[in-house]
């Protein structure tokens, strides 16, 4: 993901003017190995690429706080920001969901952890490893004793068979282990802009008209502001039904952009995530501070639902995943506090704040 800009100084209409989505979508890697830690991937599935390999997150933070059980990782993005360039030369916020899907609207049903390094540290060189590295450096033999200890997944030790190419292995590995969902690259790619030819990609005559109204709008009086549809849709869906189907019209029409983003990303000031309803919305002081630096948590990335669809669920699972978007917002600084202390010793993992509008 991008690093964040320097912040802005414009008015809130020039903020929002300025603001650059990027969006991610999934595909399958080239090779396993190219979602291992040492090349900082962003991805979904598969076990965590741990950005901290040692240092990994108490057992509390990887429990569920609706069931008690172990979060299963959902997927990882790889963003490293301006704002903190020294102790955040790396940076990666990991999400994790309740095994319960059906539950993940429910406080500490999805956490999302932030980890980030200075660019000397342990665990990486100073340039990027080279093509013929296939796998991460290795922790010292007790400190992988460590890892493994506290780590559901046992990454350390999946990571070195899968630069072995050991399938058997890595399968049984995670046989043992929290359920895994299927492994995908994210791939990232900037917004289509509104009048870009071919950007469209709707599905359906309705979207494409909807989508036109709305382009007429942006184009006549600029971005439509949070929670509110264009005027031209209001029209055309008036009598048709209430708040929520103009809300969804709205987020179809963004969307139609780029019907098979999975992910958006933006840290930048007046980022706001596209809400799929108008219900279950965070009020002001639903977001709350940083409670490390005491600064106003800001928008990061979403989850969209269109990942639900590419995850190979089952269909008649009634527990499985399923939301309508999953909202992190972040410290705005990437401060630094001291390690989070855990039974099994300290956490390099902060915990960030999450708000899940069910679907």
């Amino acid at each position: 993901m991008p690093a964040r800009p320097d912040p802005l100084v414009e008015s809130d209409d020039e903020q929002e003017e300025d603001v650059e989505y990027m969006l991610g979508f999934v595909d399958d890697p080239e090779k396993p190995t190219d979602l291992l830690r040492h090349r900082f991937p962003s991805k979904v599935g598969g076990v965590p690429a741990w950005l901290d390999p040692l240092n990994l997150p108490t057992a509390e933070q990887l429990t569920c706080g609706v069931t008690g059980r172990t979060l299963q990782f959902l997927l990882q993005v790889y963003c490293p920001v301006d704002d903190n360039p020294v102790d955040a030369f790396h940076r990666a916020i990991f999400l994790f969901v309740s095994p319960r899907g059906d539950e993940l609207a429910k406080p500490g049903a999805v956490r999302a952890l932030r980890c980030q390094l200075r660019r000397a540290n342990p665990f990486y060189g100073d340039t990027p490893a080279p093509a013929s590295q296939l796998g991460p450096k290795q922790l010292q033999a007790a400190e992988q004793q460590l890892s493994l200890e506290r780590d559901p997944w046992k990454v350390a030790t999946v990571e070195q068979q899968i630069a072995k190419g050991d399938d058997a292995t890595v399968a049984a590995l995670a046989a043992a282990g929290p359920a895994l969902f299927v492994e995908q690259e994210l791939i990232v790619e900037p917004e289509p802009a509104e009048d870009e030819e071919g950007a469209t990609g709707a599905g359906s005559t309705e979207v494409q008209r909807l989508l036109a109204a709305y382009r007429s709008r942006v184009a006549a009086e600029g971005e439509y502001e949070e929670q509110e549809l264009p005027g031209e849709l209001v029209d055309e869906l008036e009598g048709a039904a209430g708040p929520a189907a103009r809300a969804f019209a709205a987020f179809q029409a963004r969307t139609a952009l780029a019907p098979e983003q999975c992910l958006r990303y933006c840290f930048q000031p007046g980022a706001t995530p596209l809400w799929p309803s108008a219900s279950r919305l965070p009020a002001a002081g639903d977001i709350p501070l940083c409670p490390h630096c005491g600064a106003q948590r800001r928008f990061e990335f979403q989850v969209m639902p269109q990942l639900l669809s590419l995850m190979e669920l089952d269909a008649e699972d009634p527990h499985a995943p399923d939301w309508g978007t999953i909202a992190v917002y972040t410290c705005p600084s990437s401060c630094s506090p001291p390690p989070v202390q855990g039974a099994g010793g300290h956490s390099a993992y902060v915990e960030e704040f999450v708000w899940v509008q069910p679907s």
